[in-house]
């Protein structure tokens, strides 16, 4: 498993959130190799998701789709993401298709 942990800085978490329910759940949950997605409201304007995937190529195209949602999205972010990836070393969890929020 290889996981992405995109960091924003945006002027509103809750419009950002909203969109990416409307918009973008339905293009990374359909991507090559998707496990899981998680969105973090770290307040102060900062959210960051967490992507898991397959492998690091799946991880890696998911970067892809996500740059494009980006630069539709790109008036309540006020600067490029900070994005860090890796391999999955440890995993344990009871994950099932709930959706919080």
């Amino acid at each position: 498993m290889h996981a992405v942990i995109r960091r924003y800085r945006t002027s509103s978490v809750e419009e950002v959130s909203k969109r990416i329910k409307k918009d973008f759940l339905s293009v990374i949950t359909t991507a090559p190799g998707f496990i899981a997605y998680y969105v973090v409201d770290e307040n102060n304007g900062v959210q960051s998701s967490i992507s898991i995937f397959e492998n690091k190529e799946y991880a890696e195209y998911s970067n892809r789709l996500a740059s494009y949602w980006v630069t539709e999205h790109a008036q309540f972010l006020l600067d490029s993401p900070e994005i860090t990836s890796g391999e999955v070393v440890i995993y344990q969890g009871n994950v099932d298709d709930r959706m919080i929020g």
